[in-house]
């Protein structure tokens, strides 16, 4: 290799922009074309990844990443309904645009017929309480896994057996 060549980073998943990277990457790009609410929505996100590396002094996972844009979503969704019991469109809106954009950085979650067949496999292996299914649902499907989603699904299908 030449002297100059730079070496590809290397990380846990190649071929693959870390999660950080790309929302860093996606501020820069937002802040060059001024889109307003996409560099306030991606600041925030990355202040707090900052302050969890702070609190764990080390750099966060990808993993750790996605719960974290996992609960800034839940929150946009907690504002929007606020917003609409309160009669505020701006926020609505606001709100709504700003889950968009997180959407954008989430893994695609499961559909339920995936997650029912998963349940099925599971009590028909002799798994037969909401713990131990849901445990095994979160190793099988990690941040994909809607877990509201899945504890409804596993309440109905322990409840018809």
């Amino acid at each position: 290799m030449g002297g100059n060549a730079k070496q590809p980073l290397k990380h846990p998943y190649p071929g693959e922009v870390l999660l950080k990277a790309k929302l860093q990457n996606d501020l820069m790009a937002a802040m060059k074309v001024a889109d307003k609410l996409r560099v306030l929505t991606l600041r925030g996100v990355l202040t707090e990844i900052t302050r969890l590396e702070k609190d764990v002094r080390r750099p966060a996972t990808e993993q750790e990443i996605v719960q974290l844009l996992k609960r800034e979503r839940a929150r946009r969704d907690e504002a929007i309904e606020f917003a609409r019991k309160g009669g505020r469109q701006d926020l609505l809106e606001q709100n709504q645009n700003e889950a968009k954009i997180l959407d954008e950085y989430l893994p695609s979650l499961l559909e339920p017929d995936e997650v029912r067949a998963a349940i099925r496999s599971q009590i028909a292996s002799g798994i037969s309480q909401i713990g131990p299914i849901m445990r095994a649902l979160r190793d099988e499907f990690g941040a994909r896994l809607d877990g509201k989603m899945a504890s409804q699904l596993v309440k109905e299908a322990l409840g018809t057996k």
